[in-house]
């Protein structure tokens, strides 16, 4: 019988009677069900909640019907025949309340059922539990706009924003109810109190209530605290992190021109000059493709142009920021400063500074320029590392070579991949903490989040997955003769071990153990020959979850966007690793065995190699996935990669930092 089949109803009792025989009736429910989880693996269980409360008032029914639900959950509870407008979240319930409500349920105390019942008597006839979470109908209209936001609540934004507009003009609610509410939400995202995903969901709010003050306001300056273009580099294809700028920037108040990915610097200083830009923005995801962030420093100082630049994005870090913003091989400063922000918010706070307090900002821009002549300083003091003629190759056993189930490449299509063994490959921790921004969470928040967001998103994306047209998983892999010559890793014609077709050339450590891909491979045989082989993968999931991520962007859905963007992202890597495991199988490899390699990190670096990949396997006729002039790959979640199958090959980064100092 498969997981799933069997369906136990756990049972609960009123706790309402105060009848001894019941007291631990709600404790041992939750206990059952945690039970049945540990002693029946694969069972689900489910329960009706609300006969938990039966014979109490709406309100407190609502209130113990809540803390009972959130426990049983925790214990493990699959199913819950409930009323979801009648359940507010564990952490949102008044703390008095939740305390009343978790001393009956644990029968904590004697009396226990009579104060609950004393407190909920006491406030009579006043708001639902539901609606003192919603707001409070007494409260300054400014007050409930904010927490509208604060709360993720669309539903009657536009009302609220009417009302406000009875006693302030158009411009005081923009600038003192809707910005402090965003600001608020940042904070308390910087606070590590809000998620990223809950962050873009009051982003959505703000969305829907300026579309609507929109109307009111007058096309006049001082409506906005100042104007950005942002873009991610030519060459990149990746844009999510330049989109969560966009959204923190535009919700905060400043006009933001958005020009997508792979935007060449001409573009981005022409638009500048057009619209009278505050600012710059500049994202990238690699280390090659961040070598276009100097271009605009310099492009600028050529023309006198004068537009402050802000950098950021996972390829670079604060000292490559402060090494770009130096010209003249770090003898001058790039007047107008640019300024690294790690992310979308401290972006935010730096074009606050830029566009606020004239002193401010010059007392801002000038502690900038000391770090960078400071940095710039201390990494001529600093001796480079003399490159070594030493390899590694002499301290690595002589690896046995596996046979090749067949030499030359072999195509994966649809209906050759199970998806379900793709979502046994997922990471979910990089998912859920990286892609999907919980990783500041922890302990009871991390369980809650996991158990009522990701975990059931997640589950809606592979079911909308395994219906099909949400993804369109392609695999083209192979295996080829190949020997390790110096740097170089050979590869030879299939069907003539003895004629080279490819020649990759990989970097070495400049010191510690000096490694280098090429050293695990065998040296060439006598006249040349192959002596040993690789493996090449190319994956791809398709193009229609980028082009979805990209209608819910421009509909302001930007939580979903990002969440499906992470799903996507990841279910490529899973597809990535499903082929691995699938090489690894075909070699008769262990688990240990078959280090896998991408360009564009750390021991490959260089992505022209895209090149030479693409050609041993004819990617784009087998799958459709292509290069841009940049070597990056289209559709952005698709992944190449090299198997190198000696048993003592490790991962190493030296290379991409060593192409990052030297930028």
């Amino acid at each position: 019988m498969p997981d799933g089949a069997l369906i136990f109803d756990a049972l609960t009792f009123t706790l309402a009677t105060g009848d001894a025989e019941f007291l631990d009736s709600a404790r041992e429910t939750i206990e059952g069900i945690r039970a049945i989880k540990r002693e029946l693996p694969g069972v689900l269980t489910s329960l009706g909640v609300s006969n938990v409360s039966f014979g109490l008032k709406p309100q407190a029914r609502a209130a113990v019907n809540s803390v009972m639900l959130h426990h049983c959950v925790e214990a493990g509870l699959d199913m819950a025949i409930v009323n979801p407008k009648e359940i507010t979240p564990y952490f949102e319930i008044d703390a008095e309340e939740r305390e009343l409500c978790d001393d009956l349920v644990f029968n904590r105390r004697p009396d226990a059922l009579s104060r609950l019942i004393a407190h909920f008597e006491e406030r009579g006839a006043s708001q639902t539990q539901e609606a003192v979470a919603e707001e409070d109908a007494a409260a300054p209209i400014e007050e409930r706009i904010q927490k509208a936001i604060l709360h993720r609540r669309k539903d009657g934004i536009e009302a609220k924003i009417d009302e406000a507009l009875v006693a302030r003009d158009p411009v005081d609610v923009l600038n003192n109810v809707l910005l402090p509410a965003m600001k608020e939400v940042g904070d308390r995202f910087g606070r590590g109190e809000l998620i990223l995903p809950f962050v873009l969901q009051s982003a959505e709010v703000m969305k829907k209530a300026v579309a609507h003050l929109e109307q009111f306001l007058e096309r006049t300056e001082g409506l906005t605290k100042g104007k950005v273009v942002i873009a991610t580099v030519f060459g990149d294809v990746h844009d999510i992190g330049k989109n969560l700028v966009g959204t923190i920037l535009s919700n905060n108040g400043y006009t933001v021109y958005d020009l997508g990915k792979q935007v060449p610097m001409n573009t981005i200083l022409e638009r500048a000059v057009e619209v009278g830009a505050d600012a710059i923005g500049l994202s990238a995801l690699l280390v090659s493709t961040s070598k276009q962030m100097p271009v605009c420093v310099q492009e600028q100082d050529a023309r006198g142009l004068r537009f402050p630049v802000v950098v950021g994005g996972a390829a670079i870090n604060r000292d490559f920021g402060r090494r770009i913003a130096l010209l003249d091989g770090g003898k001058r400063w790039f007047e107008p400063g640019l300024f690294y922000a790690r992310d979308a918010f401290e972006g935010l706070e730096i074009m606050d500074v830029l566009t606020g307090d004239p002193a401010r900002r010059e007392r801002f821009v000038e502690d900038r320029k000391v770090e960078a002549f400071a940095a710039s300083t201390a990494a001529r003091g600093a001796s480079a590392a003399p490159k070594s003629s030493r390899t590694a190759r002499e301290r690595l056993s002589v690896a046995d070579v596996p046979r090749a189930p067949f030499w030359g490449s072999r195509t994966l299509r649809g209906g050759e991949i199970d998806l379900s063994q793709l979502w046994q490959c997922f990471d979910l921790r990089s998912l859920y903490r990286l892609s999907w921004g919980g990783g500041n969470i922890k302990g009871e928040a991390w369980d809650d989040v996991v158990r009522d967001e990701f975990a059931p998103r997640l589950a809606r994306y592979q079911g909308a997955a395994e219906r099909g047209g949400l993804l369109e998983p392609r695999v083209v892999y192979g295996y080829f003769p190949a020997a390790g010559d110096g740097d170089d890793v050979v590869v030879y014609e299939p069907h003539d071990p003895g004629r080279e077709i490819a020649r990759f050339t990989f970097s070495r450590q400049a010191g510690g153990e000096h490694l280098c891909l090429a050293d695990y491979l065998r040296a060439p045989l006598e006249g040349g020959r192959a002596s040993d082989l690789v493996a090449l993968q190319v994956v791809t999931v398709g193009a229609p979850a980028g082009d979805e991520i990209e209608r819910l962007q421009a509909r302001n859905e930007y939580s979903e966007a990002y969440f499906l963007h992470g799903f996507s992202v990841q279910s490529a890597e899973a597809l990535a690793e499903h082929t691995h495991h699938r090489i690894r199988a075909e070699l008769g490899l262990g688990a240990e065995r078959g280090k896998r390699y991408s360009w564009g990190y750390g021991a490959c670096p260089d992505l022209a190699q895209h090149e030479l990949v693409w050609r041993l396997l004819d990617v784009e006729e087998a799958i459709g996935a292509r290069l841009t002039s940049a070597f990056q790959i289209v559709p952005e979640q698709s992944t190449a990669a090299i198997v190198i199958h000696h048993p003592q090959a490790s991962y190493f980064n030296a290379a991409a930092v060593r192409e990052l100092a030297s930028t």
